[in-house]
């Protein structure tokens, strides 16, 4: 930071790209598949985000930090948190209770807490805290989550000094990056675990990654040139209640989301060349007469994919074959559109939350209010991820179901079993993958289970309800992870059967899907393990996206 321009963050290089050991594609360690949909709309990691409220935080823009870009800060957020902090300082001074100012947290409230407490009260609300379990987020989210955490209070209402999203800014500028562990929140006053890790090293304290290590949180502050924080006031509360972390991966799944439907369009379409489909499935005007928004446009996709394909057969053109083709090929934008509609209603719902304060209380201080409420609650996020998750866990069934009528002889138009070219019984072909699809459908049907439904009290029955948005947007993860690797599948078992038909009658959408897949994966003229090569499609669906 430099001198009197304290809002002011120098767009240096993405912070992620220039890491040693920093995974170069679109997933690994430290960056999830989710922010794939960023670069395939040809937007730059390494272009500073302006965190500037009320101008809209998009999820978009999320995707962008958590890859990597650095971040600004608005010229008018320095007086909003002024004015809210200074409310505070005079709350504190008339003696007026303030939840998390001069009381205990959660059913401690009733207990007072005397000015000379208030440091050793916020340190050891963090401590108390930071106790998350299991595996560590990944990178990317914990820097959309510091982003989502640093927007929500730069709105000014939750009377925390400028010095706190300061902070949180410069850590994302200079890639100083807590260890979050995944496991510990239940989504209800916030992400109080998670984000405890994140405040606590704010504080120095904990671990954090800086440049490709993990460290000690002080010292990485230290040898990056950040003074750690003493909170103030109720800082410490105000970084944890709220629901960053949920909405943060929440946003990075929908996006992944969005990039998995349209790569499942394009599966989908070269399927439809492979098995010679009738194209009359896709008429608009049928599409006209039921027009939820999702079925027009996934089906106006696929007429772009096909447009001049020679293999489709309408009903004129069957030669004894069936007039019409079974649902998984005559369905594709009735069910893949019923899955866009579920997102769009998921990307209404999150930019809502990006956008939103989930602090409680909350500091109004133009009217010299402050109002104790519940804003904190992740129920909007662990509804629209529930839904979500269903959503992901039918894109990887549809997948999977063309994929067994890809290579099922019964079913496939005469295409050899399996799709093997030669020597069939010597040679087994997809059979393999077919049962890594299966077992990975099996698993989502689990993990689509609605977690809002596992409300558990806790907090001395303080907390009687809670929304476990928190669960529900793991498991999303995990869908979304599983269904790019099903999706992949398909495409690769597309080429095969595309390799037994010809490529010389494919429409030009469908021989631009091909020809990506080929530049990733050659043929299998011989078997051979195929896990790398699924990892390796699953890892560039973007491409199958545009």
């Amino acid at each position: 930071m430099q001198g009197a321009l304290p809002y002011q963050f120098l767009a240096a290089r993405s912070i992620l790209a220039r890491a040693p050991g920093t995974a170069r594609g679109l997933r690994g360690p430290r960056r999830s598949a989710s922010v794939a949909r960023v670069y395939a709309a040809g937007e730059r990691a390494d272009d500073a985000v302006l965190l500037a409220p009320p101008e809209p935080l998009t999820l978009e823009a999320v995707a962008r930090i958590a890859a990597g870009a650095p971040v600004t800060i608005g010229d008018g957020v320095r007086n909003r948190l002024e004015a809210s902090h200074a409310q505070l300082v005079a709350l504190a001074r008339s003696g007026r209770t303030v939840y998390g100012l001069n009381t205990g947290c959660g059913p401690l409230c009733d207990r007072r807490v005397s000015p000379e407490a208030s440091s050793r009260f916020q340190r050891n609300l963090v401590r108390s805290h930071a106790t998350g379990l299991g595996p560590r987020h990944p990178t990317d989210v914990v820097r959309a989550t510091m982003a989502v955490r640093a927007f929500s209070l730069a709105q000014g209402r939750s009377a925390v000094r400028p010095l706190i999203v300061d902070t949180l800014a410069t850590m994302l500028n200079a890639g100083v990056h807590p260890i979050v562990p995944e496991v510990g929140s239940v989504g209800a006053s916030g992400d109080l675990v998670e984000l405890a890790h994140v405040a606590s090293a704010l504080m120095g304290e904990g671990d954090v990654e800086w440049r490709g290590t993990r460290q000690g949180a002080a010292q990485a502050l230290a040898a990056a040139g950040i003074p750690p924080v003493g909170f103030e006031g109720r800082e410490a509360l105000a970084l944890m209640n709220g629901t960053a972390c949920e909405t943060a991966q929440a946003a990075l799944v929908v996006l992944g989301g969005e990039e998995l439907v349209a790569a499942a369009e394009a599966a989908a379409a070269l399927v439809l060349e492979a098995l010679g489909a009738n194209p009359e499935a896709l008429d608009a005007r049928v599409h006209a007469v039921r027009p939820h928004p999702g079925q027009t446009a996934s089906a106006a996709r696929l007429r772009a994919l096909l447009a001049g394909s020679r293999r489709l057969r309408d009903a004129s053109a069957r030669d004894g074959r069936a007039v019409q083709d079974a649902y998984t090929v005559r369905c594709v934008p009735q069910v893949l559109g019923a899955v866009r509609d579920a997102l769009a209603h998921a990307r209404q719902v999150v930019t809502t939350e990006l956008n939103s304060v989930t602090d409680n209380p909350t500091f109004f201080p133009e009217e010299s209010a402050v109002v104790h409420a519940g804003n904190f609650h992740g129920q909007p996020i662990a509804l629209a991820m529930d839904h979500v998750k269903v959503a992901l866990a039918e894109v990887a069934l549809f997948s999977e179901r063309r994929l067994a009528r890809l290579l099922d002889p019964a079913a496939n138009g005469g295409l050899p079993p399996f799709l093997i070219r030669d020597d069939a019984g010597v040679r087994s072909g997809l059979m393999g993958l077919q049962y890594c699809a299966s077992s990975t459908v099996a698993e989502n049907a689990v993990l689509a289970h609605p977690a809002s439904l596992g409300s558990v009290p806790t907090n001395a029955n303080n907390q009687d309800v809670v929304g476990m948005g928190t669960v529900a947007v793991r498991q999303a993860r995990r869908l979304l992870d599983n269904g790019r690797r099903v999706v992949a599948i398909e495409l690769l078992a597309a080429a095969e059967a595309i390799d037994l038909v010809g490529r010389e009658t494919l429409a030009a959408g469908t021989r631009a899907a091909y020809d990506a897949i080929r530049r990733l994966v050659p043929p299998l003229l011989e078997d051979r393990p195929l896990g790398r090569d699924v990892e390796r499609l699953a890892d560039a669906l973007g491409v199958f996206a545009s």
